[in-house]
């Protein structure tokens, strides 16, 4: 079962977009703490957020996904994340919300603002927090991936989308 925030994501994938996993690469998480660091330099009070697979040590897309929490300091926090990472790619004032996509070190990052933790995002937190305390789970959701490499990403997201719910006990 789905929730509707997960049916509408999936609505927006375009539908010619391929789900490409590959190996985990310990770089990565070299690389994540690098920017947390960078971050922390400018920002010392950012309460920062890494998840996803890097993080996990798990087979995914080899990306960084990390979250800045503004945490009423969202104006703030926008203004020195822009003079260090550029323009970002998606912003929503009303939500208080930007991304940010870069390349560092030759691996994906993508780079989220927030304002506050958002119910979508502390459902990503409950799960990441639930991968990494369970040895057995993380293995099958990396299975999982694996065996989605080359489907629809559409596809791919649903069939994480599955696990996470299940994991979450969200019926």
């Amino acid at each position: 079962m789905l929730t509707a925030n997960q049916i509408g994501y999936l609505n927006t994938i375009p539908k010619d977009k391929i789900a490409k996993v590959v190996p985990f690469d310990s770089a990565t998480q070299a690389v994540a703490q690098e920017l947390i660091s960078e971050i922390k330099s400018v920002l010392p009070r950012a309460e920062i957020f890494y998840i996803g697979s890097s993080k996990l040590g798990i087979a995914g897309k080899n990306d960084i996904d990390m979250t800045v929490m503004a945490n009423g300091n969202f104006d703030e926090y926008h203004k020195v994340m822009e003079q260090i990472y550029g323009k970002p790619q998606h912003i929503n004032i009303g939500n208080k919300y930007i991304k940010w996509e870069l390349t560092r070190n030759n691996f994906p990052v993508e780079l989220h603002l927030n304002d506050v933790v958002t119910p979508n995002f502390q459902e990503q937190l409950d799960t990441q927090k639930i991968l990494e305390n369970d040895t057995a789970l993380r293995k099958e959701y990396e299975q999982l991936k694996i065996e989605s490499n080359g489907l629809s990403w559409r596809h791919y997201m649903k069939r994480k989308y599955e696990f996470w719910n299940k994991i979450l006990g969200i019926e």
